[in-house]
């Protein structure tokens, strides 16, 4: 995909009710600007068509290339001043069982959402109707 056409879609999708589609890697990917809550816009992601919640749930092919991940931690701001003064290894350790991966359908930027499917697919172009 060249620069113009990202600038395209980037210009089809800074504008309400804007959506283009996608040929990614054999999938026919439409993303839709979408209302997420009052005055905040987000880049929804459909696969063929649709999205099914087991892809956020279950890991599989598609919430690897098409969604969003979110990072957060079960500790408390105190508990991690806490934890700060132990070793590296049990910090660590600790860390790694309290975190938490979120995957979410839509996406908040343009540009995270463009790096994520130049990363995880191979092949990205316009659908045909463009």
């Amino acid at each position: 995909m060249t620069k113009e056409e990202w600038a395209k879609i980037e210009d089809k999708l800074s504008s309400p009710f804007g959506y283009v589609k996608l040929k990614i890697d054999g999938y026919n990917v439409i993303v839709e600007v979408r209302q997420y809550k009052p005055l905040h816009n987000v880049l929804a992601v459909f696969i063929d068509g649709e999205f099914k919640t087991k892809w956020c749930l279950e890991d599989c092919e598609e919430r690897r290339r098409f969604c969003f991940r979110h990072k957060s931690s079960l500790l408390t701001a105190q508990q991690r001043k806490k934890l700060k003064r132990e070793c590296k290894a049990v910090r660590e350790d600790v860390e790694k069982k309290l975190t938490v991966y979120t995957y979410y359908p839509f996406w908040n930027s343009f540009r995270s959402m463009k790096a994520h499917f130049i990363k995880n697919n191979t092949s990205i172009e316009l659908a045909e109707d463009y």
